[in-house]
């Protein structure tokens, strides 16, 4: 049974230290009271999802078979890559992803927003943290309102 992998953009509105970065992208369960607060205070966006074949076959930074997978996988590179940090969302970086996003050739069907609508909430939250994280439930109630 192929699995399927939801991305959401986190727009967190302070730095997160080191070290809770490096619990979040090594998939730990120690505490992260900073990064905690910062996403129960995020803004929230729905980007797209993907299976098991939009994987590449080779993993590369902004490699992949779809748009969604594209921004999970460069997002990642840069989190974890020279050190561990929940990147900081500046003109750069949002040029970067508006590219990853866009269609290619040789993409497969997948779930997916229309790009004005991530360039629209990556302008929203310039100078903030940007964090691919799939919101708790008790974020969805706060995102609804």
């Amino acid at each position: 049974m192929e699995e399927i992998y939801q991305l959401w953009l986190a727009a967190v509105p302070s730095a997160i230290p080191e070290d809770e970065a490096r619990i979040h992208w090594n998939c730990k369960d120690d505490p992260t009271p900073t990064l905690d607060e910062g996403l129960r205070c995020a803004s929230y966006l729905y980007v797209g999802s993907w299976g098991d074949d939009h994987e590449p076959e080779n993993l590369h930074a902004g490699q992949g078979h779809c748009p969604a997978n594209r921004l999970f996988s460069w997002l990642f590179y840069i989190g974890t890559i020279d050190r561990y940090q929940v990147p900081l969302l500046n003109e750069e970086l949002m040029a970067r992803l508006v590219e990853l996003y866009r269609p290619r050739r040789g993409d497969l069907p997948a779930d997916a927003i229309e790009l004005p609508r991530l360039e629209s909430f990556l302008r929203r939250h310039l100078g903030l943290y940007l964090l691919p994280q799939e919101p708790g439930l008790e974020t969805y109630g706060q995102m609804l309102r």
